[in-house]
């Protein structure tokens, strides 16, 4: 299916030529008929002759109802703009263009309607007065064709240049992203909650679950139970369709126009987002203020902050949206009524100062990414980039090769960030090495720290840094190779505690006690530090013990290591806890390391 919006000014025959090209009446309320004027958005479906289905959007033309309009335009490609030969080019003819142009709409036909109620020359300078104001706007070029939905004269002709619009425009894309922008939600009898929107990035099937982003901080999530399009049900629909979905786990009441269905964790679900902007007032435009935005089939108030050269600026929502770099906004003036500018995302989940995003505002997206973030996880890129992983994994690629971004396996990292933390490394580790000359190395949680970066990130720079060597835990000068333990002062240390083994003395160089238990000389026991000489000593001890008994108590050790319970009750523990031993009750029994270590 293909999505086609009208357009054009109050009372020109859009929902007429509707009717006259589907068999169905757009305008679904009685005030509608009553009045011969389209208040709401409507609805019908035709098969062209090329077997191309589409689904119109007609929507209403008065200024009143302009909210309404933008609605209707707000996720379609193609649109026939009518303007009725009777009155030629309009105020709401030129606001509805303007509308068309910043939501990148690009292809459509033009109707000139009520051609039987014009003579001939009349007919010719409405056409003439059309080309001339379509000359210039996104619309320039498309076919132009005079019609009449009573007498259905050009209709023919309006179909064809139908079909060839269709044909040139670009498909939905399906990045196996979805999102349906609401217009419609009320319960059907006997099924509950209906939503209808037009969908777009992706396909959605029966018992799939969506979230709505104005309701994520319920946590409310909804599951598919019908899918409803063209009056045809279906398990499943591509993007670029009309669509009814029947939904579980939400009231109707719950849900509004404008409110969009998105799978949990794919798009940004956001406040604050940076653009560009192309004004369309001559009117200059304040650096900061209130306006209205128009997103998808929404309306929202927003604040907003220029930038200094008036050519973007960050804009604040009062609840989350589902966005991404590349989507259309229209901003309008409340107090003015009237239109003063598109927006085009940059990026939809807006960090740092405004000051530091309009010097981005240029970048590719990728380089933008990077550099206002400085980290950007890999299987982030989609969703920030708005885009499928596929192009994503393109998007990386481009931007590292593009001097852009360093690769770091599963990290992006700006080349100003990188470079600033392989030299924040080299210089912590250097400066540990200078003032504890008996440390090891620098403990990788420290070095997290310094960077403000995780343990993983902190890892993954210092595996760059030249002459640094990363072990479990540590990142050391690769020039240091002697170990901790064949320094003087470790050896000293170490004869100290082997001369009590089992009653060892507190060491005086914390320190350089830490560094000897990780290279495994000694072993902390609850606080205690013990040679790996004497704990070998005691297991030695306790298996001799064992071949005359089934059970020790701590007496029994105590009495056999000639030490007290304050060295014996933690050497215990953790004898047990490294299967030397067994705890049965008060005593122990041989436990299976014991048996082990003897054998080999």
């Amino acid at each position: 299916m293909r999505v086609v919006a009208t357009a054009g000014h109050v009372d020109h025959g859009k929902s007429s030529l509707v009717l006259a090209l589907t068999g169905t009446d757009p305008d679904r309320f009685a005030e509608e008929k009553a009045r011969g004027l389209t208040i709401d958005l409507g609805f019908a479906f035709t098969t062209l002759p090329s077997g191309t289905e589409v689904g119109f959007v007609d929507v209403p033309g008065h200024v009143r109802f302009l909210k309404n309009m933008l609605a209707g335009v707000g996720a379609v490609e193609v649109a026939v703009f009518v303007v009725a030969a009777t009155e030629g080019w309009m105020p709401q003819s030129e606001e509805h263009l303007r509308i068309l142009e910043l939501l990148g709409v690009r292809h459509g036909v033009v109707a000139v309607t009520k051609a039987d109620l014009v003579d001939d020359d009349l007919l010719e300078l409405a056409l003439l007065d059309v080309e001339e104001h379509l000359a210039g706007s996104a619309l320039a070029g498309a076919p132009i064709v005079a019609c009449d939905s009573l007498s259905r004269r050009g209709l023919d002709d309006l179909v064809r240049a139908l079909d060839d619009a269709l044909a040139v425009a670009p498909e939905a894309a399906d990045d196996d992203r979805p999102r349906l922008w609401i217009d419609r939600v009320f319960a059907a009898k006997g099924a509950g909650t209906v939503v209808t929107g037009t969908l777009v990035g992706g396909s959605v099937a029966i018992d799939d679950e969506l979230t709505v982003p104005r309701l994520v901080r319920l946590d409310r999530r909804v599951r598919v139970r019908g899918i409803e399009s063209a009056h045809r049900r279906l398990d499943r629909v591509g993007p670029g369709s009309r669509v009814a979905l029947n939904l579980v786990g939400i009231d109707h009441h719950e849900l509004r126009r404008g409110d969009a269905l998105v799978r949990d964790g794919q798009w940004s679900l956001t406040k604050t987002v940076d653009v560009a902007l192309r004004p369309v007032t001559p009117t200059p435009l304040p650096t900061r203020g209130r306006w209205q935005a128009y997103v998808g089939s929404g309306e929202h108030e927003c604040r907003w902050r220029g930038f200094a050269d008036g050519g973007g600026a960050r804009i604040t929502f009062a609840e989350p949206l589902a966005l991404a770099p590349g989507d259309r906004l229209v901003l309008r003036d409340p107090g003015r009524g009237e239109t003063v500018a598109g927006a085009l995302v940059l990026d939809a989940e807006a960090p740092g100062r405004v000051t530091d995003a309009e010097a981005r505002a240029a970048l590719p997206v990728g380089a933008r990414l990077v550099a206002a973030r400085g980290w950007v996880a890999r299987r982030d890129l989609g969703r920030l980039a708005g885009c499928s992983p596929a192009d994503a994994a393109t998007l990386a690629d481009a931007t590292v090769a593009g001097g852009d971004a360093v690769d770091l396996g599963d990290w992006l990292v700006d080349p100003i960030v990188f470079d600033a933390a392989r030299a924040t490394t080299r210089v912590a580790v250097d400066a540990l090495h200078r003032d504890q000359p008996l440390a090891r190395g620098l403990e990788l949680t420290v070095l997290a720290d310094v960077l403000h970066v995780d343990v993983e990130r902190a890892r993954a720079v210092a595996e760059t840094v030249d002459g640094v060597v990363v072990e479990p835990g540590l990142v050391r000068d690769g020039a240091r190779g002697v170990p901790v333990a064949d320094t003087p002062e470790a050896i000293a240390l170490v004869a100290a505690l082997d001369a009590a083994p089992f009653t060892p003395p507190e060491p005086d160089d914390v320190a350089l006690a830490r560094a000897l238990v990780r290279e495994g000389v000694l072993v902390d026991v609850s606080g205690l530090l013990f040679t790996r000489r004497a704990l070998d000593a005691a297991q030695l001890l306790l298996a001799e013990k064992f071949t005359t008994t089934d059970a020790v108590t701590v007496g029994d050790v105590r009495e056999l290591l000639h030490s007290t319970r304050k060295y014996v009750v933690p050497l215990m523990e953790w004898f047990d806890a490294n299967g030397v031993t067994r705890r049965r009750g008060d005593t122990r029994i041989a436990g299976p390391r014991l048996h082990r270590d003897q054998q080999s």
